[in-house]
């Protein structure tokens, strides 16, 4: 039996992988054009917010691709798109102004870690190609969609941030308006009005300017490094300068600045869209427990409190920064439960245990804080509630029952979700290790 290629299918199938992996930066470009281009014309129809979904995912299966070199910022990569998908397949069906601020702002922190590894690798690129020049124009693309976004959440939680001169009041355009002031064009059609817009305005000026003449010194060292470049043994020797040399652990994958931002993304994109879809969970903090697995307490309570600062000023009420503490007790049980070897997807029985024990606690902490502040119940369980309260005749004991069910239910998940999640991260990062290995006794 003969096929129509020589070798057979799967030769075919190979050299197809190796152009897509070859390619995989420019198909990353040809997406943020895309997205680019299309948001002007895209209206608020279902086909419009169809395509825009497409479009998304689209660019963030690509840019994930780009970065799939090591398994650890695969792994960052892939977590920090679950929340922007989640936001934005669940705008599709369910469109709102609170799942569309979540959506904008998972997908800026996803642009912002991408561009940040395609940075570090123009800056340790030993010779100018033409993907050293893709991956540029990816880096100034993203920062100007990046800022686009930024600013387009400000409009919309401080209305009149910026002025528009002429044209449409149209807040997709304040990604139009990115790249001018990126570009420091300056039409003067869109200006900026209030304080912290101005002053995010300037912050990108000055990245525009900054980046351009960085990067062709970068570029222009590059092309002397190739030129009068020296043996490779005396480069593993002697390195490639200091500036090759810079790393900032806490910065890097896997880091706990990036598991910081996956925490906080992982609470808010759950939460919600168990909101949106009136869902008597909250899931709101499994990515606490798993900064707590990941880095320890600390980056855990603090991924509790930015997630609740965060929903506190752009979503919700600023009442519900009083949950700030539900999160660091969330944090301090999910700790010390993981210290206990309970926090174990290979023991099943303690993890539950651990999740029921986390919810029980948590229940009777935000239980007291709900009625000693007067805060207003969860519309998600007001039906719940008032079964309860029917069935038992009193309103404080129905609170504390629907409290103790819905918490205990929602951390045991949680809790659940956190261990498969770091299970999922330490393979990754043992897969690096390995690998790192197998290089180093190759060489």
């Amino acid at each position: 039996m003969t096929g129509a290629h020589p070798g057979g299918i799967f030769p075919m199938f190979h050299e197809l992988r190796t152009l897509l992996q070859r390619n995989r930066d420019l198909f990353t470009l040809l997406w943020l054009i895309a997205i680019i281009l299309a948001i002007p014309y895209l209206d608020e129809s279902r086909l419009g917010v169809l395509i825009l979904v497409l479009l998304i995912t689209g660019l963030l299966l690509s840019a994930l691709y780009s970065v799939s070199d090591r398994p650890t910022q695969v792994a960052v990569g892939f977590l920090l798109c679950i929340p922007t998908l989640l936001c934005s397949w669940t705008y599709m069906v369910v469109p709102s102004m609170e799942i569309w601020i979540a959506l904008v702002i998972s997908l800026i922190v996803f642009l912002v870690y991408i561009l940040s590894v395609v940075l570090r690798r123009v800056v340790k690129a030993r010779e100018v190609t033409l993907v050293e020049l893709f991956r540029a124009v990816i880096i100034y693309m993203m920062i100007g969609l990046a800022f686009g976004l930024l600013y387009l959440i400000l409009e919309i939680l401080v209305p009149h941030s910026f002025h528009f001169s002429s044209g449409i009041h149209d807040p997709e355009s304040l990604i139009y308006f990115s790249f001018v002031a990126l570009s420091t064009s300056g039409f003067g059609d869109i200006t900026a009005v209030a304080p912290i817009a101005r002053s995010l305005v300037t912050i990108e000026l000055l990245i525009g300017v900054m980046y351009m003449a960085v990067l062709i010194g970068f570029l222009v060292n590059a092309h002397y490094s190739a030129k009068y470049s020296k043996p490779r043994g005396e480069w593993r020797e002697e390195g490639t300068g200091p500036i090759m040399r810079f790393r900032v652990p806490f910065l890097s994958s896997g880091g706990p600045l990036t598991i910081l931002a996956i925490a906080v993304m992982l609470n808010m994109a759950s939460s919600m869209v168990m909101v949106v879809f009136g869902v008597p969970l909250f899931l709101d903090t499994w990515g606490t427990s798993f900064a707590v697995i990941m880095s320890g307490f600390p980056v855990g309570a603090l991924a509790g409190v930015l997630y609740n600062l965060l929903m506190a000023f752009t979503i919700w009420e600023p009442t519900s920064l009083m949950f700030a503490g539900s999160s660091v007790l969330v944090a301090a049980l999910t700790y010390i439960f993981w210290r206990r070897g309970w926090v174990d997807v290979r023991r099943p029985g303690n993890l539950i245990a651990a999740g029921a024990l986390t919810g029980l606690v948590n229940a009777l902490f935000t239980f007291s804080l709900t009625i000693a502040l007067g805060l207003p119940s969860y519309e998600g369980i007001l039906d719940f509630f008032r079964l309860v309260q029917n069935l038992s005749g009193n309103s404080w004991v129905a609170h504390l029952l629907v409290n103790l069910v819905v918490e205990v239910i929602d951390k045991t998940f949680c809790i659940v979700l956190a261990a498969i999640a770091a299970v999922f991260f330490t393979n990754y990062f043992k897969r690096e290790s390995e690998g790192g290995g197998r290089e180093e006794r190759t060489q």
